[in-house]
């Protein structure tokens, strides 16, 4: 009775700070700055993501964690790790939901696993990585999947996937495949022909 008192009490709380970092358009670096609040849960989806990446593509991933997809990545791919925090192995330290966001070298391809649920301006986001990539690959719990106790999670957005496709339409990218993974779609945008 009291563990479950106590859990409850922690959801409500993460609830509540979850929905003023949303209000503040601010990150969670207290949560994300420990190692320990990287799982190793999250591996397989990495892992997933990693077969979806072509042999010889130069990749940034965004929420670089514990640098899993460096080892995953197919031969002859370059790698860039790009976290809010420094992971090491030339980390671009980049908040994304703070201004300005970095001014990046081409990559062909951005992973997100597990990051857009924190963000709080998505659109943007697409928008600025237009400039710079012609492919993402992205997981996301959609609300299709994951109604409720967004915020307990530490969530800031609630898009549905058709939703979340055309956020991405709107700037210029095509979805061209879309996997499950444990409750959450594992996405492929292109970007469109002359955008």
């Amino acid at each position: 009775m009291i563990k479950k008192a106590t859990r409850r009490f922690h959801s409500l709380t993460r609830g509540i700070y979850t929905s003023l970092r949303k209000f503040r358009k601010g990150s969670d670096y207290k949560r994300w700055v420990s190692v320990e609040n990287l799982s190793t849960s999250w591996d397989s989806r990495t892992e997933q993501i990693a077969k979806l990446i072509d042999n010889g593509t130069s990749v940034i991933e965004f929420g670089a964690g514990r640098l899993v997809l460096k080892v995953c990545l197919p031969d002859g791919c370059s790698y860039t790790p790009s976290d809010i925090v420094d992971r090491g192995s030339g980390t671009i330290i980049c908040d994304l939901n703070r201004e300005p966001l970095p001014n990046l070298q081409q990559y062909d391809l951005a992973v997100f696993s597990g990051v857009l649920e924190y963000v709080n301006d998505v659109p943007r986001l697409i928008l600025y990585l237009s400039n710079y990539v012609d492919v993402i690959i992205a997981s996301y719990a959609v609300t299709d999947l994951n109604e409720s106790n967004r915020r307990t999670q530490g969530w800031v957005n609630d898009f549905s996937s058709m939703r979340f496709i055309e956020l991405f339409e709107n700037d210029g990218f095509q979805c061209h495949h879309i996997e499950e993974w444990k409750k959450q779609l594992i996405y492929k945008f292109r970007k469109k022909p002359n955008t």
